[in-house]
């Protein structure tokens, strides 16, 4: 038994639980015809052998007619000619095309076509309140325009009255109007001549400071046939000037009309101190602004919100360097990428502040506190001054005096060794001599004698490392010999943090003319450098691993020492920050060889030395 209502209708052997869903099932097209004619349904599914049937195309048509929206569903064999099924749907327009009345996405496909439908239905329910909407739109812009049209003829009517009797004053509130809009000297008179030639009919208006009006009315009455009309202009009640109205000779000026241009030249006088001000105020604000920009540092005005209400150029550019939130003005996110105020923020005097980049930088922050409107809350106007590279450069040299501590002390260590150490050493080779190599203490003796020799080359290399590098004279200087003396030095350090150090070294040595100590003095600086990369990023990376290596190569008239390390990246590769590294660069260019810094391929920091004075073996 079917509903009283339904969305759907299937014709044909559908499964009966179907009707759950509010389906009216037909057996055949027959029962189907007698239910379309009370009722309307948004999906009929049907199969292609009623579709082919004789009176389908009419119960297609009625359908549509009762509700264009209907969506079909055809129910096609596998092997149904497409070309054929091609021309069916070109006339019917099936929604979907399904291939048994078992299909398991049956209920997706109907509820897709009920969609469809609806759908349908609500456009053309829009574009007929569109279309009634249009129409309405047309017949109230027809009144509009009727209205409109009697109302222009009212008005150019009453126009035309207003202006037979009032074109005098209306060319006064013009000419008044013209000389307040103005913003120079040149306007004010070309506005004036426009505004006065049909109400006064002027031929000519001349403004002119003193003492150059004097001569411009002499000049005017000795040569230039006119009738001129001088009102003095006056600031403060100090004469500044004079407007100069000029018009054929055979029209004098009337009482009436100098009255009226003498109040005029009033608003003209008004008008120039009024351009005066804005000239000085303009100026003041360029100078102010140029100021305010050349500060090399950023420079911010904040409200008690910490919203940024101005910033100069330095600062600018900060933001754009950084990614932030949209719509936000805050400080403390546009500035240091944080939520909230910045801690230690102490706004009106001096504070310290670390912005919280990939690379942290410390800021000196200046602030001062500035009352611009008695009415109104404070502001404050801060300087950011970095200082991150001062505190890097302050603890360079708390480590380089470090240094030379300790190679003061080295010096006074290396020589109190030194003689102990050639006693156990002598004793050692003595013991060596007289055993037999066959002795079982005999590899001990050995190891001794290895332990001694390396603990006397570490005292040599510290006595090396600690003399006055200009104590040794000029010579052949083996390149492996000064890359070896100084990671002597910084062995240490690149142990202590597990740094891998990869030697690439030739075979043969490459000797250069040079001071040996200076050149391992230099090129241990450029070591210290490249652990200080190696340092900053282990601090900023969990589990990092740094790695260092030292290449000697040779060209036909040149040599290279070459550093790599994949320590943290220099923001300009080519001026490095170091504290060593001018000491080390002056090193370089006394022995006539070159150093530059750049970044690999892999991004890592390189330090290329190359030497030119090459001594060649016969």
């Amino acid at each position: 038994m079917r509903t009283l209502k339904a969305s759907f209708l299937l014709i044909g052997p559908w499964d009966t639980r179907l009707q759950e869903l509010g389906a009216h099932i037909a057996s055949d097209l027959q029962q189907a015809w007698h239910w379309i004619q009370d009722s309307t349904y948004n999906v009929v599914a049907v199969s292609v052998t009623v579709i082919l049937g004789k009176r389908f195309d009419e119960f297609y048509d009625e359908v549509k007619r009762a509700n264009p929206a209907t969506q079909f569903i055809a129910i096609v064999p596998p092997d149904f000619s497409a070309n054929q099924l091609a021309i069916l749907h070109e006339e019917y327009s099936f929604i979907r095309v399904m291939h048994n009345y078992n299909d398991p996405n049956l209920e997706t496909h109907l509820f897709t076509a009920l969609e469809e439908a609806n759908q349908r239905k609500q456009d053309e329910n829009l574009a007929l309140l569109i279309r009634e909407q249009t129409e309405k739109l047309k017949r109230l812009q027809i009144e509009l325009e009727e209205r409109v049209q009697k109302r222009t003829k009212f008005l150019t009517e009453a126009r035309r009255k207003l202006y037979l009797t009032n074109s005098r004053i209306e060319g006064f509130k013009v000419a008044l109007m013209a000389v307040h809009q103005a913003s120079s000297v040149g306007e004010i008179e070309q506005l004036l001549n426009e505004s006065l030639a049909t109400t006064v009919q002027t031929s000519w208006i001349r403004i002119f400071f003193h003492p150059q009006d004097e001569q411009f009315s002499n000049q005017v009455t000795a040569q230039l046939s006119f009738t001129q009309l001088q009102v003095p202009l006056f600031r403060h009640h100090e004469k500044v000037g004079s407007i100069f109205f000029l018009r054929p000779p055979d029209h004098p000026f009337n009482r009436d009309e100098s009255d009226f241009l003498t109040r005029v030249a009033e608003a003209v006088a008004l008008a120039l101190d009024r351009i005066q001000k804005l000239k000085e105020s303009e100026s003041l604000k360029e100078q102010w602004e140029a100021t305010f920009n050349s500060m090399s540092d950023p420079v911010v005005l904040i409200d008690q919100n910490y919203d940024i209400i101005q910033s100069n150029k330095a600062a600018e550019e900060r933001l754009k360097e950084r990614e932030h939130p949209q719509n936000t003005r805050k400080c403390f996110s546009l500035l240091y990428n944080r939520d909230n105020p910045c801690p230690g923020c102490q706004r009106g005097s001096n504070f310290r502040v670390q912005s919280r980049d990939a690379s942290p930088r410390t800021f000196d922050v200046f602030s001062q506190s500035l009352v611009l409107d008695s009415n109104k809350p404070a502001v404050f106007v801060n300087l950011y001054h970095d200082i991150t590279q001062q505190l890097k450069m302050e603890r360079q040299i708390l480590e380089s005096a470090k240094m030379a501590e300790l190679g003061t002390i080295g010096s006074s260590i290396a020589h109190e060794l030194n003689n102990p150490l050639g006693g156990i050493l002598s004793f050692t080779q003595l013991i060596k001599m007289d055993m037999p190599g066959d002795h079982p203490l005999y590899p001990d003796i050995l190891e001794m004698e290895a332990g001694v020799q390396r603990c006397k080359e570490i005292v040599q290399n510290l006595l090396g490392f600690t003399r006055n590098p200009n104590a040794d004279q000029e010579g052949d200087v083996s390149l492996k010999d000064i890359c070896q003396r100084a990671f002597k030095i910084v062995e240490l350090q690149t142990k202590s943090q597990g740094v891998e150090v990869r030697l690439h070294f030739p075979a043969e040595d490459i000797l250069i003319l040079g001071h040996l100590n200076l050149l391992a003095q230099a090129l241990k600086n450029i070591l210290q450098n490249a652990i200080d990369h190696l340092t900053e990023r282990s601090r900023q990376e969990k589990g990092f691993r740094g790695s260092l290596d030292i290449e000697i190569s040779a060209g036909s008239d040149s040599a290279y020492i070459f550093i790599k390390d994949n320590g943290m990246p220099e923001k300009n590769p080519s001026i490095p920050i170091g504290l060593g590294v001018p000491v080390a660069s002056q090193i370089l260019r006394d022995h006539e060889a070159d150093l530059e810094f750049f970044s690999g391929p892999g991004h890592e920091n390189v330090a290329k030395i190359s030497f030119h004075r090459l001594v060649l073996r016969s």
